[in-house]
């Protein structure tokens, strides 16, 4: 049976509010594992955001510099273990905005730009585009992939899906459905 060929993109940062609601972690080699079982796999992006001192130190109050150091360290060895397994990693900044009227700074670190022109410039490598996020502002690149011939699956905690992604995919999957497919349990 010839599988169709996919590429997946991966919004982190939609993933890592639902994980952390939910108490739990994805194991990517497991989840690129499970998605190749369905797809012949061509290329898995993976977006996400390397804190700021200023954004580490906002949430780390007490934290020290050598735990900021820590983590940015473990990050930048998860990048690099994410990239030996062929993921092509998509990083910046998480930003902050100051919010005046509850006097604490909100973080943000969107990757929609991004996502949405690697998506668009890797159009002749796939047929079927997973895309791992229920965020709302895909919605237009759904729509527009779809124009194009392209199937879209959409992979997102049901909780973090927006009615508009549900209903303009043409499948979705819910994190809770494969948990046991994709979770890391070490």
């Amino acid at each position: 049976m010839i599988k169709a060929k996919a590429s997946v993109f991966i919004d982190y940062r939609n993933y890592y509010y639902y994980l952390e609601k939910h108490a739990w972690e994805i194991d990517w080699e497991r989840f690129k594992n499970f998605l190749d079982e369905m797809y012949d796999v061509v290329e898995v992006y993976y977006y996400d955001g390397m804190p700021s001192k200023d954004a580490f130190f906002d949430r780390h109050r007490w934290a020290s510099m050598q735990d900021f150091i820590d983590m940015k360290e473990e990050k930048k060895d998860h990048f690099s273990c994410l990239r030996q397994k062929g993921f092509k990693v998509r990083k910046k900044l998480i930003g902050r905005i100051y919010n005046t009227r509850k006097k604490k700074y909100k973080h943000k670190c969107n990757f929609d730009v991004e996502l949405t022109i690697d998506a668009i410039d890797s159009l002749d490598n796939y047929e079927v585009c997973v895309l791992c996020s229920g965020d709302g502002d895909f919605i237009k690149l759904i729509r527009y992939l779809k124009g194009k011939g392209k199937r879209v699956i959409v992979i997102a905690g049901k909780d973090r899906l927006s009615s508009g992604s549900e209903k303009a995919a043409n499948q979705v999957i819910y994190l809770k459905n494969i948990k046991r497919d994709i979770e890391d349990t070490s």
